[in-house]
């Protein structure tokens, strides 16, 4: 489990290192040629970044370590919950590997949080585990619902397939029929 975790958290930590240059150093120094004046100039001070970047990576990393933590299931559930309010895209893999887990309340939280982020990725999430044969019925279902929220003229036209489609399970079938039932019509000769 250990190796497992550190190939998550790697890839999320060289996200988030930035190495940036060195202290520069004052004007007065470069001009004096490197000696130091009486009174040295003011450094200015680094300009601040937003809060969001740094407190959004924190949260995602803190939020996939917990997904994965051999930790009570509630616990699980509900980070990997906060990874889809998060809406960061950089979750979405973990997610991925999430939503076809054998155990079914960690893989449907899953799907719910990579529904809740729109992306292409997510997309592409959401189609694979309507067709990913060790997925259960239910959660392919859900799947197919939350990839209406997508709202791409792909995942639409997917939606409206398996909707025409006879080959799905009863359950898919029906979330798809029940996505299209629920979709605004187009008028005919109104262009979008």
């Amino acid at each position: 489990m250990n190796v497992m975790r550190w190939l998550l958290v790697l890839p999320l930590v060289a996200l988030t290192a930035q190495a940036g240059p060195g202290p520069k150093k004052p004007a007065s120094l470069l001009a004096s040629g490197g000696q130091e004046d009486a009174e040295p100039a003011p450094v200015p001070a680094p300009a601040p970044k937003p809060l969001q970047t740094g407190a959004s990576e924190a949260a995602v990393l803190r939020g996939v370590l917990w997904a994965f933590e051999p930790a009570p299931l509630e616990v699980r559930i509900q980070a990997i919950e906060d990874l889809g309010l998060l809406g960061d895209p950089r979750a979405l893999n973990p997610l991925a590997q999430l939503a076809i887990d054998p155990n079914v309340s960690l893989s449907r939280a899953a799907v719910r949080a990579v529904g809740a982020i729109r992306h292409p990725r997510a997309e592409e999430i959401l189609r694979n585990v309507v067709h990913h044969p060790a997925a259960t019925e239910a959660t392919k279902a859900l799947a197919m619902e939350l990839l209406v929220y997508q709202n791409t003229p792909s995942a639409l036209r997917l939606v409206n397939t398996i909707a025409r489609a006879t080959n799905y399970p009863g359950a898919v079938l029906a979330a798809a029929r029940r996505s299209v039932a629920e979709l605004p019509q187009r008028r005919p000769g109104v262009q979008p």
